[in-house]
Parts: C-alpha cells; sequence; structure tokens
C-alpha cells in the first residue's frame, strides 16, 4: 500500500474497525462474511427502506471515521438516509471502494491508515482541505491485533486528528464499558511503550473526551460506549453478541443531530442515550486528564489547543 494513495480522497457524490485487506470479496454488497456480518448487512437494508431525510435546513455536514464496515457503516448509512452531508473514512483505497458501492451518496471518502501515525497526520491535512464539519464520529477502532496497532489506531490517531483538524462543532468518540478494566498507561506514553491493551486504549481515549470537553467549552463532546453488538469486531471470539445492534448506532445519530435537549449537552458520556455513570477514575479526574494530554503531546510532539 503507498502512502500517498491511502491519504487521497475518493469520489465526489457517487465511509466500526479501521478494517484492513478485507474487500467485499464473495461478500456481495455490505460485505456480509467479508467486512460485515449478515446482522448488520440486513440493518443496512432496514435503514435503505425505512428511513426518510429530515428537512433540509436540519442537514448537518458529518466526518465518521472507521465508517466501511459495522457500526460506522451503520451510523453513516442512518445520517445519509437523514439526510446530511457525510464524509466516510477508509483504512486504504480498497475498502474505499467497498463504502462507495454499499453507500453511494457519501460525499466523500478520504483514506489513511490509523495505524501510521504519518498517515493519520497526513489524513488530518485532507480533511482540513475538504472545509468545515459540523460533526466529527471518531468510530475506528481494533480490536484482537497488536497492541501497537490498538496503541495506534484507538488512542494516538484519536489525539492526533483532534489537535491537528479544524475543530468541529460536534465531536462524539466510542469508547466501551470495558475501558472499566483499563489503565491511562502514562508511562508507556511517555516512553513510546506499546503496552497498551484494548482496555487500556478505552479508558484513555474516554479521558481524552472529557478533557477535550473541558478544554473546549463552546462546543460540543461526548463519549458513546455501544455495546457488544453483532459486528465482525463483536463476532471477535464467537457468533454471540448480547446487546441490540441498532441501539449501538443510534447514540451516535441522536447526538450528531442533537434534535432532543438531552442531546445537546456537553461532556457526557451515554449507552444507549442514556447517562452512563459507572466510570473509572481517571475519566473525570481534571489532574488526570491532564496528565493525559501532557502524555500525548510527549509522545506525538502536538499539543491540543
Amino acid at each position: 500500500m503507498g502512502t500517498l494513495a491511502s491519504c487521497t480522497t475518493i469520489g465526489k457524490s457517487g465511509g466500526t474497525p479501521n478494517e484492513g485487506g478485507r474487500s467485499a470479496g464473495n461478500g456481495g454488497r455490505f460485505g456480509v462474511g467479508d467486512y460485515n456480518t449478515q446482522e448488520v448487512a440486513d440493518e443496512l437494508r432496514y435503514i435503505e427502506e425505512n428511513i426518510g431525510h429530515l428537512p433540509k435546513s436540519d442537514a448537518k455536514r458529518i466526518l465518521i471515521t472507521g465508517s466501511t464496515g459495522g457500526l460506522g457503516q451503520l451510523t453513516a448509512a442512518y445520517l445519509l438516509a437523514r439526510g446530511h452531508s457525510v464524509v466516510g473514512h477508509a483504512r486504504n483505497d480498497r475498502r474505499a471502494a467497498d463504502v462507495q458501492r454499499d453507500l453511494p451518496g457519501l460525499e466523500a471518502v478520504v483514506t489513511g491508515d490509523l495505524s501510521n501515525l504519518d498517515e493519520t497526520r497526513r489524513l488530518a491535512t485532507r480533511i482540513n482541505e475538504l472545509g468545515a464539519f459540523d460533526v466529527i464520529i471518531y468510530n475506528a477502532g481494533e480490536y484482537g491485533v497488536a497492541n501497537a496497532e490498538i496503541l495506534n489506531v484507538n488512542s494516538l490517531s484519536p489525539y492526533l486528528l483532534t489537535s491537528l483538524v479544524d475543530a468541529p462543532q460536534q465531536s462524539i468518540y466510542l469508547t466501551s464499558d470495558l475501558h472499566l478494566g483499563g489503565d491511562l498507561k502514562l508511562g508507556e506514553l511517555r516512553t513510546g511503550g506499546t503496552d497498551v491493551t484494548y482496555d487500556d486504549s478505552k479508558v484513555q481515549i474516554l479521558t481524552l473526551a472529557m478533557a477535550v470537553a473541558r478544554r473546549r467549552p463552546k462546543l460540543r463532546v461526548n463519549a458513546v460506549a455501544p455495546g457488544w453488538v453483532p459486528t465482525m469486531m463483536g463476532f471477535a471470539n464467537g457468533p454471540y453478541a448480547p446487546d441490540d445492534l441498532r441501539a449501538g448506532y443510534m447514540t451516535q445519530v441522536w447526538l450528531a443531530e442533537g434534535s432532543e435537549p438531552a442531546s445537546r449537552g456537553s461532556g457526557g458520556f451515554f449507552f444507549h442515550r442514556e447517562p452512563e455513570d459507572d466510570v473509572h477514575p481517571s475519566v473525570r479526574d481534571t489532574r488526570a486528564q491532564d496528565d493525559l494530554l501532557d502524555a500525548y503531546a510527549r509522545r506525538t510532539e502536538v499539543t491540543l489547543r
């Protein structure tokens, strides 16, 4: 994969995990068995057949990272069906072609491999070249891969994008209730280490979201735990996922649209539209937030403004 090709913008009018080499292959449209489960494909068809537009005056411009499959693709599909302008994100050109086929209404697809921080920096530049966004949803994530990749995709890349991309009016970060078993691993961040597990990355990203909400009080910044749902990531350890798939992406839609008073706040952490109070002690600790931002800045040589 060429690094220049992986930071291009693909297509105008015809974006889960940050999927790598998977392509539609034998899965046809929606990539069943390749990058989506049957449950996700069925939900995508439900959205196409049942969801209608908002009034044009309510439409927003939204970027979603990791929108080539799973919850990211479902979020993109629903917001498109509602009449919003959506820019997707894929790891590489092949996955970008898949999501353009699946969701032909996308305004554009930006590509960049979030496991490579140099590509993430170039991706930030390309996003800024596209102009202002009302909402950015930091959906991309990895599970079941090497810790170094988990750290880059789930934690360092969202920090870099938050710091380098022109701030939208609203940012939404995806985390997990597994953050409760994690640690900020500040020493690893500061010293260039990579001993950061999935759980660690999720407490990092949730703490980052709360820090950004505090540092940028005029903007709306929230975090979402979507639950354990039947996506390819959800089925990573076997074909069982107890939580509702639709509820797993509708909180992101609800926050992005901001059509209800409860969805218009900042500094919130939600599970299925309800505030989630069971959080790691670091999440609401302002000193821990500042320590995390300092560790990120040392690691990346980029300071959040």
